[in-house]
């Protein structure tokens, strides 16, 4: 068997170097529209390759290990006075799984509780390359479908613009929702 990532013979899904390398992740912070805190762990370039097998069966399988590596980390270790939900910008299956739903699930823990399918993008609107303007003019249309009553943390697994995120947070304060931040696996700042 290969490594996923660098493609050294390997007996696991990483090899011991990768494995290390993507454990020691460290959150990068970006500031959408000066009122959302967007924490990534990984730069985009970084695991490009990886988070493009989201598109290939056996995709889940890398989420869940790079989920463990970030995400089950962050969730161990986050502290805050109240219960806090966690949700996806929309955790829809997309093939065979929800790349998004793998993030949440690692994601719980004693202070965070994720809540799947709390909220839906009305149009199913596909952002991968495109431009800012184009992603300003074709909003998601997000809604609410679940009770939320704890302050929120948005999941996603790309932050490039920062529109989906800030189109979800303009949702949720509307509906008297506190959103405390955004939480990714990777940035694609451009």
């Amino acid at each position: 068997m290969r490594c996923l990532n660098c493609e050294k013979f390997s007996f696991s899904y990483f090899c011991n170097d990768c494995k290390r390398i993507l454990s020691e992740c460290t959150l990068h912070k970006r500031v959408i529209n000066s009122n959302l805190d967007v924490y990534s762990f990984y730069f985009y370039s970084e695991i490009k390759k990886l988070i493009h097998s989201k598109h290939k069966f056996y995709g889940s399988f890398i989420y869940s290990k790079l989920a463990k590596l970030s995400f089950y980390k962050f969730g161990v270790n986050f502290s805050y006075p109240y219960k806090v939900n966690a949700i996806a910008l929309d955790d829809s299956v997309n093939g065979d799984y929800s790349q998004i739903a793998i993030l949440l699930k690692a994601l719980k823990s004693k202070n965070i509780k994720p809540i799947y399918g709390a909220l839906k993008a009305l149009y199913d609107v596909k952002y991968s390359g495109k431009t800012l303007a184009y992603r300003q003019q074709h909003k998601r249309n997000y809604t609410i479908k679940k009770d939320i009553k704890n302050p929120v943390i948005l999941v996603d697994d790309i932050i490039t613009t920062g529109e989906s995120m800030k189109q979800a947070k303009e949702i949720l304060n509307k509906n008297g929702i506190e959103v405390l931040f955004g939480l990714t696996l990777a940035n694609a700042e451009f």
